[in-house]
């Protein structure tokens, strides 16, 4: 598996984590030793990016509008990228059949 895939997998699993612990509010947050996961730069771009918000003492929640709008970007670009690899293909298998 790509470095790329399991940076992916790991946001949505943060994501999904802190979804089934009810962290969704700052009332709610939770510390992150609950969580489970190692703590990783992942998590901590995720922060810088609003979809984890730190309420004190180690504790946190997801913003769920902004965790959808970067999970919804973080698959734009997957499907951008792809596209662009299959058109590379895609030339590249046709200039080899013009030969």
């Amino acid at each position: 598996m790509s470095a790329a895939a399991v940076i992916i997998l790991r946001r949505k699993k943060f994501v999904r984590r802190f979804k089934e612990l009810g962290a969704t509010s700052p009332e709610r947050a939770v510390p992150f030793a609950e969580v489970g996961m190692r703590r990783s730069w992942v998590f901590d771009r995720m922060i810088s990016r609003g979809v984890f918000v730190a309420t004190g003492d180690d504790r946190f929640y997801v913003n769920e509008e902004a965790a959808d709008a970067f999970l919804a970007a973080q698959r734009r670009r997957v499907r951008v990228v792809g596209g662009m690899l299959l058109v590379a293909f895609v030339i590249v298998l046709l200039a080899s059949i013009r030969w």
